[in-house]
């Protein structure tokens, strides 16, 4: 590898949990073709093959695809599982692959290739993907789209788009959530309270801490105490805003 680290697939075939984690993979493959991972799908993985040790850490597997979901060495891995196939866990894994698909709400037409797809890997009848789905969502198996239509890759291609995009929206509104949060806390320890004080407490200490150290009060003391008081006046007046512009929120 020329002193670089193993790619996944690599780190897949040198796994001492080999075939369970090549199934991990291939489950994360199918949940990363239409979008960013949503916790749900990485759960339902998670889930799976709970008896079998990781030996590449789920949390790796993710990212690796997450950062490219089609490395060039993946075939190696597929092959590895069609070789590895077996009667008797294929109705299992195809409920995986139905359940990981699922599992934030919504199949895509790139994932219903991809059951296709992985369903004829496992050597599967033709009739197990459908009669399965319809088992597990109570729904019909739809045909998807056709491939060679280029439209079907552009609003491939804008579904992805526009979930990254509520994904970027949604933790741009927890980062504001967090900030907003700290500057609460940063309000009530100045006025002397704890975070969950009530609108009396924080409106007597408010009160209170203004008296004391309003410019007023001052008259008799020397420079530095009036300067002292004076930036504690405002910081008790900026604290006391910020609170109150959370109540009228």
């Amino acid at each position: 590898m020329n002193g670089t680290a193993p790619g996944l697939v690599q780190r897949l075939q040198d796994s001492p949990q080999r075939l369970s984690d090549s199934i991990r993979a291939s489950a994360l493959w199918l949940a990363v073709l239409d979008g960013p991972l949503d916790a749900r799908e990485f759960h339902e993985v998670g889930l799976a093959l709970t008896h079998d040790p990781e030996g590449v850490p789920l949390h790796d597997i993710a990212e690796a695809f997450a950062a490219d979901a089609m490395p060039k060495d993946l075939p190696k891995l597929f092959r590895f599982l069609r070789g590895q196939r077996s009667p008797k866990r294929t109705v299992s894994l195809v409920d995986l692959y139905i359940r990981v698909a699922a599992a934030d709400g919504r199949i895509s037409q790139i994932e219903r290739h991809a059951l296709i797809f992985l369903s004829d890997l496992l050597a599967a009848p033709a009739s197990l993907l459908p009669e399965r789905f319809e088992a597990l969502l109570g729904l019909e198996f739809e045909a998807p789209a056709d491939l060679s239509d280029p439209a079907f890759f552009e609003a491939a291609e804008a579904v992805a788009r526009a979930r990254a995009a509520r994904q970027k929206a949604r933790e741009a509104d927890a980062g504001k959530a967090a900030q907003a949060d700290a500057e609460r806390r940063d309000a009530l320890l100045v006025l002397g309270l704890k975070t969950d004080a009530t609108p009396i407490a924080i409106k007597a200490a408010w009160r209170k801490l203004s008296r004391q150290h309003h410019p007023d009060r001052q008259l008799q003391a020397d420079e530095a105490a009036k300067a002292a008081a004076a930036e504690r006046f405002d910081a008790v007046q900026k604290a006391w805003k910020r609170l109150q512009d959370d109540d009228d929120a």
